[in-house]
């Protein structure tokens, strides 16, 4: 029965630790991520058509011009009149297909309705 030896160790020379950086993206340019934010919303200037119909506001019977509200798993339908409906329908995956990215960021809800003309 043989043996091999074991070649001798090659000395490996001690790595130094990367230099830390700043993160690349100056503040005004970062987003805030999904957990930062209440919901999203975007102005939807055509009718609501789901399975055939067209959705309506449950108050007033508008059937255009809707803000489209995605928070907390729920999609809500406001009017031009400030009526707000609970759309079942519809789902944050919808939402997220028909929804470009974000223009702006608000601190209030309010904010936001002024900033989409509501």
């Amino acid at each position: 029965m043989s043996h091999l030896a074991q070649p001798a160790a090659v000395p490996v020379p001690p790595v130094e630790p990367a230099p830390a950086v700043a993160d690349f993206l100056p503040p005004e340019l970062r987003v805030p991520s999904h957990d930062q934010v209440e919901g999203r919303m975007m102005p939807w200037p055509w009718p609501v058509v789901l399975d055939g119909e067209v959705v309506a506001c449950a108050e007033c019977e508008t059937y255009r011009d809707w803000l489209i509200i995605s928070t907390r798993g729920q999609v809500w339908l406001r009017c031009r009149a400030g009526h707000e409906q609970l759309e079942p329908r519809l789902d944050t995956a919808w939402f997220n297909r028909h929804s470009g990215p974000s223009d702006a960021t608000h601190a209030t809800f309010e904010d936001c309705l002024r900033h989409l003309g509501h």
